[in-house]
């Protein structure tokens, strides 16, 4: 299973970011290191930088593309084949069921109906619109 279908954005040097699948809650991001490193404690100090000066922005953009009502950041990197540091980040709705708020989010991971993989490029686009 892939954390994405493959559209994304080149934050910098250190960072990608990307709509998660599967997910059925549109406006669910990957950032993704880009060279290999298990745990968070394994980053530079100009990884911890950048990652200091992107949240906000994307944060922001987020926002601004989505509507959403308050962004989730987790960062777990222990699931089979995805033992990266990459970090989720939420963009969560005002309709998202409660049952699928806070933690239990990851109940929306690989369960269906699916965003689809224009819905997720069209999200994409225009959260690297949102960064520009």
């Amino acid at each position: 299973m892939s954390l994405t279908l493959g559209t994304r954005i080149d934050l910098d040097e250190h960072w990608m970011i990307e709509h998660c699948d599967p997910v059925s809650m549109a406006g669910w991001f990957v950032l993704v290191l880009k060279r290999h490193a298990r745990a968070l404690h394994e980053l530079t100090d100009d990884e911890w930088r950048s990652f200091g000066a992107w949240m906000p922005r994307i944060t922001r953009a987020m926002h601004s593309v989505t509507g959403c009502e308050v962004e989730y950041l987790v960062q777990f990197a222990e699931g089979p084949g995805f033992a990266h540091v990459h970090v989720h980040l939420m963009a969560r709705g005002h309709e998202w069921p409660e049952g699928l708020r806070g933690p239990r989010v990851f109940g929306a991971f690989g369960a269906g109906p699916l965003v689809d993989a224009d819905e997720q490029t069209r999200l994409v686009e225009a959260l690297r619109a949102a960064l520009a």
